[in-house]
C-alpha cells in the first residue's frame, strides 16, 4: 500500500474533525487535546496517513512526546507506518503508551514488542442521575487547586495503579495538574474532617465533552460512598458547564457497575499498550 505520512496544522483542524466525528467518544482524547493545545504547539503533534490517492487512513496524535492515540475509520491502515512513527520518536519505547478502539490497536501491538497489551472498556455518560449518593457525615467535596497538590500526591502515591503512571515525580505531577486547570479541566477532592479520602479529575476537555480520570479512594477509607461523592461533584460540574457526555474507562465488572449507577452506558473496547 502506497502511503504517505503528514504532519498536520491549524489549517488541517476542520479536515481533522471531520474524519473523528462519526466516533466522537472514541476521539474523545483526539478532540479534546487538539482543542486545547491546538495543532502546532509543543505538547500536542498529529500526523494523518494518506494512501496514494490522497484519502485520509488513519491519524495518530502524540501528546507529551510518549502517548499517543490511534484511529482509523477502517481496518484499511497503514500499521507499520503507525508503529515506525511510534518507535523513530521514542526508540527504546521505554514509558511509551498507545491507546485506541481494541480492533485497531489489535494490528499495531504485535509491532510494539515488549509493550504488553491492557483491555478496558470505554463507557459515555449523557446526563447527571439524580441523588446517587447521599450526604454523608462530616465530609465535603470541592475543586482542587494548587495548594492541595502535595496532599493529592501523597493520596495517589500509595495507589498501585498510579505509581506507575506517567508522573515520575510530585514536581512533574504538579506541573501537570497545574497546567491541565488552567485548560480548563477540573479535579474534585473528598475531604473527611478536613483529610483528603477520595478524588475524581477530569481531562481532553472541551466545551462539548470531557473524560473522567483519576478516580481514587485513600486506603482505609474505601466502600464508604466517598469516591461516588467525587464522581458526582465532577459530573455536576462539567454538565454545568454546558458539556454533553463524559467517557470514562474502566477494567474489571464491579468498577463498571459502580459506573453504570452513574448512567454510564458501554461504548466499545478499548486497547492500551504500555
Amino acid at each position: 500500500m502506497e502511503m504517505k505520512r503528514i504532519p498536520l496544522t491549524k489549517h488541517d483542524e476542520t479536515a481533522l474533525f471531520s474524519y473523528i466525528s462519526d466516533e466522537p467518544e472514541i476521539n474523545l482524547f483526539i478532540s479534546g487535546d487538539v482543542y486545547t493545545y491546538g495543532l502546532e504547539g509543543p505538547n500536542v503533534n498529529v500526523w494523518a496517513f494518506l494512501d496514494g490517492k490522497g484519502s485520509w487512513k488513519g491519524v495518530l496524535l502524540r501528546y507529551m512526546k510518549k502517548n499517543y492515540i490511534f484511529y482509523s475509520r477502517s481496518l484499511d491502515f497503514p500499521e507499520n507506518a503507525v508503529a515506525s512513527t511510534v518507535k523513530q520518536d521514542n526508540p527504546s519505547l521505554k514509558g511509551v503508551c498507545l491507546s485506541g478502539k481494541k480492533i485497531l490497536i489489535e494490528k499495531i501491538a504485535p509491532l510494539l514488542s515488549p509493550l504488553k497489551k491492557e483491555e478496558t472498556m470505554m463507557a459515555r455518560c449523557n446526563k447527571l442521575l439524580p441523588q446517587v449518593s447521599e450526604t454523608i457525615p462530616f465530609v465535603t467535596a470541592r475543586l482542587l487547586g494548587k495548594s492541595d497538590f502535595h496532599e493529592l500526591f501523597v493520596l495517589l502515591s500509595q495507589i498501585k495503579e498510579f505509581t506507575t503512571s506517567a508522573y515520575e515525580n510530585e514536581d512533574e505531577a504538579v506541573k501537570r495538574w497545574t497546567m491541565s486547570i488552567n485548560k480548563g479541566s477540573a479535579i474534585f477532592g473528598v475531604f473527611l474532617k478536613g483529610e483528603l479520602v477520595a478524588t475524581a479529575a477530569s481531562t481532553a476537555d472541551s466545551p462539548i465533552a470531557s473524560m473522567l480520570v483519576g478516580v481514587a479512594t485513600k486506603p482505609g477509607f474505601r466502600r464508604k460512598g466517598y469516591a461516588s461523592l467525587a464522581v458526582q461533584s465532577l459530573l455536576a460540574d462539567r454538565f454545568g458547564k454546558g458539556q454533553r457526555f463524559l467517557c470514562l474507562f474502566y477494567d474489571n465488572p464491579e468498577a463498571g457497575r459502580i459506573y453504570h449507577k452513574f448512567g454510564f452506558v458501554d461504548v466499545d473496547a478499548f486497547t492500551m499498550v504500555h
